[in-house]
């Protein structure tokens, strides 16, 4: 309960648990119809990777399929857990995106829930909860995200600090699990994060058995029924190269360049998270070296961890050298906002450093407004996604996959054609594109060259991992193949064809995909 003064006595009051929950709750509630306004917002503009997930989330809710293609088992869901989190909505409500809307709202009302109570448990103000929840939720790159696993990440990533400040190993070796669980890159955070935990570190013993409890099952079962302990994408990403001189460590580098004020306002919470994480030191030492030791004493070392393993993600997939999707930096961006503000929060608990509290609010406020700003200039709704890196608009896609569609209807035999490249979107309107993302005879290729290439450790563990694939399987059978050409590089054989102009805000010339037989046009 919080403590206040009573009018004209100087006597403490005690504020009544209805007045607590209706301070909790309140700020909760319009950060979640925030949520349900940018989803309004974003919908139409999904990127082409969420469509790989709403597929699959499709198909097992209404087909029972784990799979991108209704009726062809794959296991190239890089988030097991989301996908079944959506598919369980998606069982109730029938249509996959009103699903994510749904969950888009809850997670965002949770989101601040948690990091509320992570704040008033480490003698934070309560607003620092909704205030960065509502940075999270307008920042451009994330809102460019939805629909992928990053919105949940972030949720289980604060439940993760949430658990840690309690020092609760179980329910944080629960958590761990399903962070795992979500993105198995997202490891290197548990795994920081916890080294970082004495209260979770000295009980250890009991996390590891909970995470474990969350993981193995599913590992266990798609070793057995889909043919690998882990996702076939795992394989996919090692085969995946840098695009020319960018990879994730100096990506950032290149949306800037491509996407300008958009791209600076949507990475500077990074910047402004490592002010507010040496802020956060310096109470810290302050807190150290002070005689008192109250138990309402600000603690800002969970912050502090989160801050760090934020960062370590990002030197982990810098160190992989992996393409800079721009959802790759989902944790680093939301780790450094949740950061920044604890320690604006941290900056109104003295009367010194007021002046340097409002100066930072100021700044804070100038950043959600322009961020605001950006996300509207995109457009209301938005036809395409501020930061992405497709090849063409939603709205194109889904007209070429309703015409391939129909060409396939109509000529009869194979219903199937070959992606140009990308396929989520194709894929989930059509339910007739097909690549490696959808069948798995295709991705053999790709792990045989991986096992070529390994040492005998890593061609050990692959072999291990792929004990129940049936490698012999026969690739689903197509009647085209679609192609992306840059415009006016298109075969003579591909006059007459099929064709679709594409365009985009990426740095990509014009291009046109045209659909031609197999082998060739």
């Amino acid at each position: 309960m919080t403590a206040t003064t009573t009018p004209g006595t100087g006597r403490p009051r005690t504020a009544g648990p209805a007045a607590s929950r209706f301070g909790t709750f309140v700020p909760a509630l319009v950060v979640g119809v925030l949520a349900a306004a940018t989803f309004v917002l974003v919908h139409r503009a999904l990127v082409d990777d969420a469509y790989i997930t709403l597929a699959y989330a499709r198909n097992l809710a209404l087909h029972g399929t784990w799979g991108l293609l209704s009726n062809v088992e794959s296991n190239t869901a890089t988030s097991p857990l989301w996908v079944l989190l959506l598919a369980g909505v998606t069982a109730i409500v029938r249509r996959p995106v009103v699903a994510l809307g749904i969950l888009h709202v809850v997670m965002a009302v949770a989101l601040t829930l948690s990091l509320t109570s992570a704040a008033r448990r480490t003698g934070l103000p309560a607003w620092v909860g909704p205030v960065a929840a509502v940075a999270i939720g307008v920042n451009p790159l994330l809102l460019s995200s939805v629909g992928l696993e990053s919105a949940f990440l972030v949720l289980l990533l604060s439940l993760l600090l949430l658990t840690a400040v309690r020092g609760a190993a179980l329910p944080y070796g629960l958590v761990a699990g399903a962070v795992v669980l979500t993105r198995m890159d997202a490891s290197v955070v548990v795994v920081v994060l916890t080294l970082l935990t004495p209260a979770v570190l000295k009980r250890v013993w009991i996390a590891v058995p909970a995470a474990l409890v969350v993981v193995l099952p599913w590992m266990a079962w798609s070793w057995f029924a889909l043919g690998s302990a882990v996702p076939d994408t795992v394989v996919i990403k090692t085969l995946q190269k840098a695009w020319e001189q960018y990879d994730v460590h100096n990506g950032m580098q290149l949306y800037v360049e491509v996407y300008g004020l958009t791209a600076v306002l949507a990475f500077l919470p990074v910047l402004l998270g490592g002010l507010g994480w040496f802020v956060l030191v310096g109470f810290g030492w302050t807190r150290r070296r002070s005689a008192t030791s109250a138990p309402s004493e600000l603690r800002v070392w969970p912050w502090l961890a989160l801050g760090i393993a934020g960062v370590a993600h990002y030197v982990a997939l810098s160190v992989l050298g992996v393409p800079p999707y721009h959802w790759y930096y989902a944790v680093l961006v939301s780790a450094s906002t949740m950061v920044g503000a604890a320690a604006l929060g941290a900056c109104f608990r003295g009367l010194e450093l007021r002046p340097v509290a409002l100066g930072a609010s100021a700044a804070a406020v100038v950043l959600l407004v322009a961020s605001v700003g950006s996300d509207l200039r995109a457009g209301t709704p938005w036809a395409l996604a501020p930061i992405q890196t497709n090849w063409a608009h939603p709205a194109r896609y889904t007209e070429i996959a309703l015409d391939v569609k129909t060409i396939l209807q109509q000529q009869g035999g194979p219903q199937y054609v070959t992606s140009p490249g990308e396929v989520g979107h194709l894929a989930y309107v059509c339910d007739c594109v097909v690549d490696y993302f959808g069948d798995p005879a295709r991705v053999q290729p790709m792990i045989d060259q991986v096992e070529a290439g390994a040492s005998p450790l890593e061609k050990r563990l692959l072999e291990w991992n792929f004990t129940h694939r049936d490698a012999s399987a026969p690739p689903v059978p197509v009647a085209g193949e679609l192609f992306r050409y840059d415009r006016g590089t298109e075969p003579p054989a591909a006059q007459g064809l099929p064709t679709w102009p594409i365009t985009t805000t990426w740095d990509m010339v014009p291009s046109d995909i045209v659909l031609q037989p197999v082998g060739g046009a």
